[in-house]
């Protein structure tokens, strides 16, 4: 073969692997446009899902919050209509899985949170100069805030089930003590001192005095950290057998010795990893305005109609809690 024609066929090759190298960078380019493509489709799917998923989750806690908000509404109506802190028709709503679903601890510690607020709310509503004896409300809350973090200790090491029946049983326990107010205030309560008797008041030691709600700060202390409820069916009852304070000076004053021994009982249940902030403060709110509302409220109507209702909301709720405990 001659010179000339080798090299015709040396070019020949060589235009022939060219055409083989870019025909196979065309393809490679094609497949990496496509596995980019679908890379990119993929991108756009996970982020509409994640996406929708925010939009689901913002749109749930949204709804939480509103449940929430009604839920301490009506809670705190109740709570300062009975000088309670509405804890007890708190805590099983906001455990229930239709309403928030919360477990029972998160529902306890949580609970302590919009206490506080009712507490607070309450005792404005019904005056905190005219109608709350801050003397006893200060001695409650001293001796109240120790047993309190006594009692949020507690609640962390016993299981849920046991909790909730525990809840239960107290609330079966209470709700024949609220109706039963005037009764005990009739034959055992302290009547009023007044005009002269005023003397003898002022004569009282301040032990005399300030014993009896001290020793009842330390039962209310402990079931407010213990059950996450303001205490108000201990204290209300108590401050009136063993005080001299008629039926609405002690509800206030028991709305407001509940404020720091539920603060207390809240930051321990924090420590614990029992509160749910997500729905403590919307809670709270609900608290607090429903509370202020039923002080208000409260002060013109029957206390009889008021006693024997929520006595029907203690059995109707502590009955639930000892049959799904």
């Amino acid at each position: 073969m001659s010179q000339r024609g080798a090299s015709q066929m040396l070019a020949a090759v060589k235009r022939s692997r060219f055409r083989n190298e870019v025909n196979l960078g065309i393809r490679q380019n094609d497949a990496t446009i496509r596995t980019c493509g679908k890379r990119q489709q993929h991108r756009f799917k996970s982020a509409e899902v994640e996406n929708a998923a925010e939009i689901k989750g913002t749109s749930s806690e949204t709804v939480n919050a509103a449940k929430s908000f009604v839920v301490g509404a009506a809670a705190g109506t109740m709570g300062a209509l009975s000088g309670m802190g509405g804890g007890f028709p708190m805590i099983p709503l906001i455990a229930s899985r239709a309403v928030v679903g919360l477990s029972q601890h998160q529902a306890h510690g949580t609970s302590s949170f919009a206490v506080a607020a009712t507490g607070l709310a309450g005792s404005i509503g019904y005056g905190l100069r005219d109608t709350v004896n801050l003397e006893y409300a200060m001695a409650i809350a001293a001796t109240g805030m120790v047993a309190a973090r006594a009692g949020a200790t507690i609640t962390s090491k016993l299981s849920g089930p046991l909790l909730k029946k525990m809840l239960g049983v107290f609330m079966l326990a209470v709700a024949p003590i609220v109706p039963a107010k005037s009764y005990f205030a009739e034959h055992y309560g302290q009547p009023a001192l007044e005009g002269s008797d005023n003397e003898l008041k002022i004569e009282r030691s301040s032990f005399e005095r300030l014993f009896p709600p001290a020793a009842i700060g330390c039962g209310s202390g402990f079931l407010m950290g213990l059950f996450g409820v303001g205490g108000g069916a201990v204290v209300v009852p108590a401050l009136t057998v063993f005080t001299d304070l008629n039926h609405y000076q002690a509800l206030a004053t028991s709305l407001c010795a509940m404020v720091l021994p539920s603060t207390v009982g809240t930051f321990t249940h924090y420590q614990k990893g029992n509160v749910a902030f997500r729905v403590a403060f919307p809670l709270a709110a609900g608290a607090f305005t429903g509370a202020f509302i039923g002080a208000k409220f409260g002060q013109n109507v029957s206390e009889e109609k008021l006693r024997y209702g929520f006595a029907a909301i203690m059995v109707t709720l502590g009955t639930k809690a000892l049959l799904r405990g």
